[in-house]
């Protein structure tokens, strides 16, 4: 009789056990059938990445983006079928529509690659909601093992995000035993200051986050003061500026919406590409960085930090002898320029117009700083195409003088020769088209042979024989 009721005792607690799963999975069903239903608003609205008919003859861009994945070639032929609809989920939901679920976990293994990819996914996201903070007053919560900077809330205090967080992991540590995720693969680069993270979201998808729960300030005044003129530069104003917050002291940006060629449009909403492809990449250590967005009737002000003594490259190349610097001097700072473009295209952003007048030079430590994002463009891959320049006529590519187009990374390439031959001899290579087609490169005597090699490598005629930015970083010269 012990054992039948030590038995029955055991068969009503396993029971009462199944039970209470039953509860939480379809407590936890319905929580994400919530999300969805919220989120579907937002992919359902999915088009691709295209130039807009009715501005190509003015020679302005506009970009329609939202949740698709798509190509930044202005004049290439987008196939249907490359579309990806992809849902904006909270933290720790992201994922993608047409991606298939992924089985049962069989063994320990796979239940580790499993957790390794949904923990970098939410590492991702997190960092990209809490980089962009368009509440000041009601900011997005996070939990504290997620987010950059510390938090003493207490758990009776969760967001409603983390409530749903702290649900599905639940669920999943009741279904998967818990294991050790497999350590992030490191990128390839030997200064890991200029490493940007390898996001598994795409560019449009981060612009799209970027955005999402934007509320565009007007009141600019109410923030910032007004300074000083510094310049204009391309079609824009730039004005010195204090953060009434703080009084710190920063750069203000006035681009015209008449004359800004590049657009975004993103959720029903145009945006300046330069503002968003800005603030996309801002936090790669050699960028500066954007600190807010504002947007009036005849403007779109872009507020940016102000470094405190520094001197853009082209006028710290005319205060030395003979305009020109040392090789050493000269591959630190193309060290740097290599670390920061490679950076941005891995974060899917292209410059396309590096000069030495972008290029603002840091006095007290000699890091270079790139500035004037007015003509980037999101970058795809290796086989997009761009059609329109907006650059400086003698950086220009001979790829672009003969055919009208170009891709990312050996326009890049070419761009980088041109500054590293401005560096180390004092002048541009060329001066006009007719010199840049005609490759009439003169290297200059006192250039030791490996320099001369790397330059002539980066201005190759042909831009499949350029060199790949990995390349640049392996070469003798570059190594010292």
């Amino acid at each position: 009789m012990g054992l039948l009721r030590f038995f029955k005792s055991k068969s009503t607690q396993h029971l009462s056990d199944l039970v209470n799963n039953t509860l939480v999975l379809d407590d936890h069903n319905n929580k994400l059938s919530e999300v969805d239903s919220i989120s579907s608003s937002s992919s359902s609205s999915s088009s691709s990445l295209h130039t807009n008919d009715e501005h190509r003859s003015s020679s302005v861009a506009i970009f329609s983006l939202s949740s698709s994945s798509s190509t930044s070639s202005l004049n290439e032929i987008i196939d249907t079928s490359s579309f990806m609809s992809t849902r904006i989920l909270p933290v720790g939901f992201y994922r993608e529509q047409d991606q298939p679920s992924p089985p049962p976990p069989s063994s320990s293994s796979s239940s580790t690659t499993t957790n390794s990819i949904e923990q970098n996914s939410s590492t991702s996201i997190t960092k990209r909601f809490n980089t962009y903070r368009p509440y000041e007053n009601d900011p997005l919560q996070f939990p504290s093992s997620c987010s950059n900077t510390s938090s003493s809330s207490s758990s009776s205090s969760l967001s409603l995000t983390t409530k749903k967080e702290f649900l599905i992991n639940h669920t999943r540590t009741q279904n998967n035993p818990t294991t050790n995720s497999s350590p992030a693969v490191p990128i390839p680069i030997k200064s890991a200051a200029y490493c940007s993270t390898v996001d598994t979201l795409t560019i449009e998808q981060n612009l799209f986050n970027m955005v999402r729960f934007d509320v565009v300030k007007s009141n600019f005044c109410d923030y910032y003061q007004l300074g000083d003129f510094v310049r204009s530069g391309g079609f824009s104003d730039i004005h010195e500026g204090i953060r009434l917050s703080d009084n710190k002291q920063v750069v203000v940006k006035f681009i015209p919406k008449e004359k800004t060629k590049n657009w975004l449009m993103i959720s029903q909403k145009k945006y300046p590409a330069e503002i968003l492809l800005h603030k996309a990449v801002h936090e790669i250590q050699g960028i500066i960085h954007v600190y807010d967005y504002f947007e009036n009737g005849q403007h779109w002000i872009l507020v940016m930090e102000r470094l405190r003594n520094c001197q853009d490259l082209f006028d710290f190349l005319e205060s030395k002898d003979r305009g020109r610097l040392s090789e050493a001097t000269a591959r630190k700072f193309f060290q740097q320029l290599v670390h920061i473009n490679y950076a941005m295209l891995r974060k899917g952003v292209v410059h396309r117009d590096l000069k030495s007048e972008n290029i603002l030079v840091d006095l007290d430590s000699e890091s270079l700083v790139l500035i004037d994002f007015g003509a980037s463009a999101i970058y795809k891959s290796s086989t997009s195409y761009y059609s329109d320049f907006h650059g400086t006529k003698q950086y220009k590519s001979p790829e672009y003088i003969l055919k009208k187009r170009y891709t990312g990374v050996p326009s890049t390439v070419w761009t980088l020769g041109v500054l590293l031959y401005d560096m180390v001899c004092g002048s541009l290579p060329f001066e006009n088209e007719d010199e840049i087609t005609g490759y009439k490169l003169v290297l200059k005597p006192h250039l030791s042979p490996e320099l001369k090699n790397l330059i002539q490598r980066c201005l190759a005629q042909n831009p499949d024989r350029r060199p790949s930015l990995e390349s640049l970083l392996e070469h003798a010269w570059v190594k010292g």
